[in-house]
């Protein structure tokens, strides 16, 4: 089915070429070079080659089997409608690094796009905890500090007018993750923790927080490093207006979870959050919130769980132990103060 879908890409992507690319010369070819499973799409690298040089795209092909031809068809519609409305930020000069649709393909399940060159962060981060000396020249310090300025500038690109945290709505959302996660092995006495530590934190959050697009997404894996700067492409969850915090928090929690790796330690996450975050420029209160909004990612990502068989049992258990632990020292170190 997905194959079908890339001939019918292919073949419009023949006919507009010229038109997307008009200082381009003449059209040579549009080939598919590989392409990438996901879990509910396709993710496939595209060359368009004409006689002066080569352009390079992306097409993000939804899998039918996964939500029905129907359900293709709708998800390729809002994620299509989401990067049309980001990109036309950077044409009105308000953004960068995102990606120029190349047509609608939505009837066809598909999300089609140029590709942005670069270098995941989350590779990065790993290289610098892999090799020793990698980070030694502020590369590290450098790619996190660029990446808080990009989410900060499309946060105020997209801003709203602030509103009021719900902090009882936040609170059950917690207590909710925190009874999931206890079934999974999570101690009582990390959960008093988590709980009392929030609610100290948000009995002193009056003011309105700021809203704006929320990308839901916005993890160290979807960032792209290049040299034209940052670069970001999924907007497949993103909201029109929610708290913008939510992004930073889910940021912080993926770079604090690389931790369950044991070549991942606290140095290069604290470092990388540090400097993402102080790039961002929250304010004090800010970061006071931002340790309960991480805390409950964090949670959500020990909820789900790992996506592994039914019949991988040991697996589970490890993944399970693993999570608990983390979870248990990331609750001393950000609400243990706040109790």
């Amino acid at each position: 089915m997905a194959e079908n879908v890339m001939d019918q890409i292919v073949s419009e992507l023949r006919h507009n070429a010229p038109s997307l690319y008009p200082t381009h010369g003449e059209l040579k070819n549009v080939r598919v070079v590989g392409h990438t499973p996901k879990t509910d799409h396709y993710i496939y690298d595209i060359v368009i080659d004409f006689a002066d040089g080569s352009e390079r795209a992306y097409a993000k092909v939804y899998r039918s089997a996964k939500c029905g031809a129907h359900g293709t068809k709708s998800l390729a519609s809002v994620e299509t409608s989401n990067l049309r409305n980001i990109y036309s930020l950077v044409e009105s000069k308000k953004l960068s690094g995102v990606p120029r649709p190349l047509g609608n393909f939505s009837q066809q399940g598909a999300v089609v796009a140029e590709k942005l060159s670069g270098t995941p962060l989350q590779s990065i981060i790993m290289k610098a905890a892999l090799l020793p000396g990698y980070a030694d020249h502020g590369t590290l310090e450098t790619a996190a500090r660029a990446t808080g300025e990009w989410l900060r500038r499309f946060h105020k690109a997209t801003q709203e007018a602030p509103a009021p945290l719900d902090g009882e709505k936040l609170l059950a959302d917690l207590e909710r993750l925190c009874g999931n996660c206890k079934g999974e092995g999570l101690e009582e006495a990390s959960i008093r923790k988590i709980m009392s530590g929030a609610r100290s934190i948000l009995a002193k959050a009056r003011r309105p927080q700021p809203q704006s697009a929320v990308l839901n997404d916005f993890t160290p894996l979807n960032v792209t490093i290049g040299e034209g700067g940052i670069g970001f492409c999924d907007f497949a969850k993103m909201n029109e207006r929610g708290s913008s915090l939510l992004d930073v928090a889910l940021f912080q929690a993926c770079v604090e979870a690389l931790e369950k790796y044991p070549f991942c330690n606290r140095v290069i996450t604290t470092e990388v959050q540090d400097a993402f975050v102080q790039a961002y420029g929250a304010n004090e209160s800010e970061q006071q919130l931002l340790r309960v909004f991480k805390m409950k990612a964090l949670l959500s990502m020990f909820a789900q769980g790992r996506t592994v068989k039914e019949s991988a049992v040991r697996k589970k258990v490890m993944w399970a132990n693993v999570m608990k632990k983390f979870i248990q020292q990331a609750a001393d170190r950000s609400l243990a103060p706040a109790a």
